[in-house]
C-alpha cells in the first residue's frame, strides 16, 4: 500500500506541469495520505513564528501565511521531533486558535533538518477528522523529508546564486574574471560602462591591453609578487580606457584555487577613481595654497619650515618674512580688486627671485614668506633679497593705473636649533617690523635686541588689557584757542596711561592698541569720560564749549547698523551732537568698502562736526576733503615746529590755510609753542591755536579755573 502511494508521489512529481517542486510534493502528499491540509513551513530563526512555503488542500495551492509557535503542536516538532495526533488535537492544544479556526481533528508533523542537523522547517498535515493510518502517513512524511530538505536547499542556494550573479552584474565595481592562463573569462556591466569595451572586445585577451605607461615596471613586479605569495593585492594604479584616455582607478586582485589547491581564476575588482583623486587634490590645495595668490599658505610654510628644521643638521636654511608698505592705504584708496591684482603680481615677483626647491608663502593678508631652504652662504640670501628689493623697484601696471609699491623684509637663518618652526617665523617677523620702523623698502636680519623690544611689546600689550579692564586710564583735556574771538572755544581730550607709577606715551601705546584690537574699548572709555566732564562744565554755565574727541580707523563700525552707537553714547549722558567734534585721521576718510562715509555723513547730518587730524602726513588725497563732509583741518605739529625758520614748511602751511579757506574749512594748528608761532599763524588766516603756548593738557579738575583766569591778551 506505502509502495503505491510512492509510486503516485514520484510520478506526480516526474508529471508537474509547474516548476514548484513544494508545491508540488505538498500536492501530491495531500492526495496520497487523503489529508485535508499539507504545508511545508519556514521557521524562523528563535522558533517563535513559522511562514508556509506551500499550502495544499483539496487539489489546490492557499495563500501562504505566518502563524505563531508558542503552545502548538508544531512547537514540539520545530524542537525537533515528530508529532502525530490521530484524534482530539485541539483538546490536546486548547490554545492554538489556528487548528480551531481550521477544524483540525488529526495531525501530523515531522522536522526538516539542514546539513547541521538543527532543524530550520516543518511539513505538516492537517484532517478535519480523526484518521487511521497514522503509522502510513508518518513514514510517507520521513520518507520524503530529506528529499524536500535537499530541494529546498537546491532551490535556495539557486535563489543565492542568482541574487550574487545579480549583485555582481549591477556592481558600481567593474568585474573581470580570467582564467589559470590570465585570459579574460568574463566582465560585468560596471567593466564595460566604465573601460568602454563590450565582453566580445575583451574575451580571451590578457588585462595587459589596458596597461598605460604611467606606471613603473617595479609597480607590475610587486604586484605579481603580492599575488603569487599572498593570492591578492590591491592599490591605486593607472590603465587606460578604449577611447585612450588614462585614469586612475582603485584595483583588487585575487586568486581562486580548486580542490587541489591550484589557481584556477583570478578575480580584479576595480573603479574609476578620478573624482575621489580631483577631491582630494582641491582639498589638498585648499588647506596647503592661498587661493588667491595659488603660493602656499601660512600652514604648508609652517610644516615646510618645521621639515627644514629637522634637516637642517646638514645645511642652513633662511626665512625672510615680507610686508608690503602701506597697502592698507593702496587697499583703502584704489579699492579691493585693485589689491587683490597686486598680491598677485606680488606673489609672482617674488616666485621670480627663488629656486624651485624655495617656498614662497602668503602668510596674511598682505604679508608674504620665503623659506629658503639652501642658505648654506650668506650670498645665497643677499642675492634673494636683492633680488627682491630689485623686482619691487619696477612700478606695478594695474587697470590702466601705474603704481609703486615697496616691501619691508625681515630675515632670519637657523641650523642646529631647537626652536620651533613658529619661534623662527616669529624671529623673521620682528626684523621685518624694525625694517618697516626703519623707514620701509629695506631688510633687516634678526637681532637679539629686536627680540627683547618684542618681548617688552606683548608684556606692554599684556599691562595694557589689565589697566582697560581695571579703569586704570585717565583723560586729559588740552585747549583750542579761537584766534578771532580770542578766547577758548573747545578743548581735546587726550587719553593717558600712568603704568605703574611711570607715564606710558600715547604715541607707544595707541598703535599697540590698534595693532591687538584694543583701541574700541578705549575709544569709547575717552568719548564717555569726555562727555561727562562736559556735561559738568555746562552744568557751571560754560555753555558754549565743545569737546573734540579722536576715534581711530579700527572704531569704525563695519555693520551700518551699529553706526548710532557713538551718537547714543552722546545722548547717555545729556549733550547734543553739536558739543561734540570728532577727529580722524586721513586714513579713517579713505574710500573702501566698508561704510566710513556713510557713519561721517550720519553724524554731521545728527549735529557732530569732525576735524581731520595730522593732515599732510598720511595718504594724503583732496578726494577726501570734496567727498567728506569736513568741518576742521588740524594742521599737523611737525610743519608748525620749524615754520618760523625753514620757509617749506611756511609756504606749506600757508597753502594749506588758502587751500582751506577755499573750501571753506576752519583750520586748527597743532604743537604752537612760540609767540612767534602764533603771530605767523594769525597773519596766515588760521582759525585755532592749540599747543603749549596757550596750555598743556589739563586735568578734568582744572578746567574751570583755567575758562575763568584765560586772557588772550596776556599771551601777547
Amino acid at each position: 500500500m506505502v509502495e503505491e502511494k510512492v509510486k503516485s508521489i514520484i510520478d506526480s512529481l516526474s508529471n508537474a506541469a509547474s516548476d514548484d517542486f513544494i508545491e508540488t510534493i505538498c500536492l501530491s502528499l495531500a492526495q496520497a495520505i487523503k489529508a485535508d491540509f499539507v504545508f511545508v513551513a519556514k521557521l524562523n530563526q528563535e522558533h517563535t513564528t513559522a511562514t508556509t512555503l506551500s499550502v495544499a488542500s483539496k487539489g489546490s495551492v492557499l495563500d501562504n501565511f505566518t502563524y505563531d509557535l508558542e503552545s502548538t503542536p508544531c512547537e514540539n516538532v520545530s524542537d525537533g521531533a515528530v508529532c502525530s495526533l490521530v484524534e482530539n488535537t485541539q483538546q490536546a492544544y486548547p490554545e492554538d486558535q489556528l487548528l480551531v479556526d481550521m477544524n483540525i481533528a488529526g495531525y501530523v508533523g515531522v522536522p526538516l533538518k539542514n546539513a547541521k542537523d538543527e532543524t530550520d522547517s516543518i511539513l505538516v498535515a492537517l484532517y478535519h477528522q480523526p484518521f487511521k493510518n497514522e503509522k502510513e502517513v508518518t513514514s510517507l512524511f520521513l520518507l520524503f523529508s530529506g528529499m524536500i530538505k535537499k530541494e529546498m536547499e537546491k532551490q535556495e542556494l539557486i535563489a543565492e546564486l542568482k541574487t550574487r550573479n545579480e549583485i555582481i552584474e549591477e556592481s558600481k565595481e567593474a568585474i573581470v574574471v580570467c582564467d589559470k592562463d590570465k585570459k579574460i573569462t568574463s566582465v560585468n556591466k560596471a567593466f564595460s560602462r566604465i573601460s568602454g569595451y563590450s565582453f566580445k572586445e575583451v574575451q580571451g585577451k590578457n588585462p595587459s591591453i589596458f596597461k598605460s605607461e604611467l606606471n613603473d615596471r617595479s609597480l607590475y613586479v610587486d604586484m605579481w609578487r603580492s599575488i603569487d605569495d599572498t593570492g591578492a593585492w590591491s592599490g591605486e594604479i593607472w590603465n587606460k580606457k578604449k577611447s585612450g584616455e588614462i585614469f586612475p582607478e582603485w584595483l583588487s586582485i585575487n586568486t581562486i584555487c580548486d580542490e587541489n589547491n591550484e589557481i584556477s581564476h583570478y578575480i580584479a575588482f576595480f573603479f574609476d577613481i578620478s573624482k575621489r583623486k580631483a577631491s582630494e587634490s582641491k582639498i589638498y590645495k585648499q588647506a596647503n595654497y592661498d587661493l588667491l595668490t595659488g603660493v602656499a599658505n601660512r600652514f604648508l610654510f609652517s610644516k615646510e619650515t618645521s621639515l627644514a628644521i629637522n634637516s637642517s643638521k646638514s645645511t642652513q636654511s633662511a626665512i625672510l618674512h615680507m610686508d608690503l608698505d602701506l597697502f592698507k592705504e593702496i587697499n583703502d584708496v584704489y579699492g579691493h580688486d585693485f589689491g587683490d591684482e597686486l598680491l598677485i603680481q606680488s606673489s609672482e615677483r617674488l616666485q621670480s627671485c627663488v629656486a624651485e626647491s624655495d617656498c614662497v608663502a602668503r602668510i596674511s593678508g598682505d604679508g608674504f614668506a620665503i623659506l629658503l631652504s639652501n642658505a648654506d652662504s650668506s650670498e645665497v640670501i643677499d642675492n634673494t633679497v636683492t633680488c627682491i628689493l630689485m623686482e619691487f623697484s619696477k612700478p606695478f601696471i594695474i587697470k590702466q593705473n601705474i603704481l609703486h609699491c615697496t616691501l619691508s623684509i625681515g630675515i632670519t637663518s637657523f641650523s642646529n636649533t631647537n626652536e620651533d618652526a613658529g619661534e623662527i617665523m616669529k624671529k623673521a617677523e620682528t626684523a621685518m617690523y624694525h625694517a618697516k620702523d626703519s623707514g620701509r623698502n629695506s631688510y633687516s636680519y634678526f637681532t637679539q635686541e629686536m627680540q627683547d623690544k618684542a618681548h617688552y611689546r606683548l608684556n606692554l600689550k599684556s599691562q595694557l588689557t589689565k589697566a582697560i579692564k581695571n579703569k586704570e586710564l585717565s583723560v586729559v583735556y588740552q585747549p583750542v584757542v579761537s584766534i578771532a574771538h580770542e578766547k577758548t572755544t573747545k578743548f581735546e581730550a587726550l587719553v593717558r596711561w600712568n603704568n605703574q607709577g611711570k607715564w606710558t606715551s600715547p604715541v607707544e601705546f595707541i598703535p599697540l592698541a590698534e595693532e591687538y584690537s584694543l583701541i574700541k574699548e578705549i575709544g569709547e572709555f575717552v568719548l564717555s569720560e569726555a562727555c561727562r566732564t562736559l556735561k559738568k562744565l555746562k552744568s557751571q554755565g560754560f555753555s558754549d564749549i565743545v569737546f573734540n574727541v579722536n576715534r581711530s580707523v579700527y572704531e569704525i563700525p563695519l555693520n551700518k547698523n551699529e553706526n548710532d552707537q557713538w551718537l547714543l553714547m552722546i545722548e547717555l549722558h545729556g549733550l547734543q551732537p553739536s558739543d561734540i567734534c570728532f577727529e580722524l585721521t586721513e586714513s579713517a576718510l579713505a574710500p573702501d568698502k566698508r561704510n566710513n562715509e556713510v557713519l561721517f555723513n550720519q553724524l554731521r547730518s545728527a549735529g557732530c562736526t569732525i576735524a581731520l587730524d595730522d593732515f599732510g602726513t598720511g595718504y594724503s588725497s583732496l578726494s577726501y576733503l570734496r567727498r567728506i563732509p569736513i568741518d576742521y583741518i588740524k594742521i599737523d605739529r611737525s610743519f608748525i615746529t620749524d615754520m618760523s625758520t625753514n620757509q617749506n614748511d611756511n609756504i606749506l602751511v600757508s597753502t594749506i590755510i588758502a587751500m582751506s579757506k577755499a573750501l571753506g574749512k576752519k583750520v586748527v594748528a597743532e604743537g604752537v609753542e612760540t609767540k612767534e608761532h602764533l603771530q605767523l599763524l594769525t597773519e596766515l588766516g588760521c582759525d585755532y591755536i592749540q599747543g603749549y603756548y596757550f596750555s598743556k593738557p589739563l586735568p578734568e579738575e582744572k578746567l574751570v579755573s583755567f575758562l575763568n583766569d584765560f586772557s588772550y591778551g596776556s599771551f601777547n
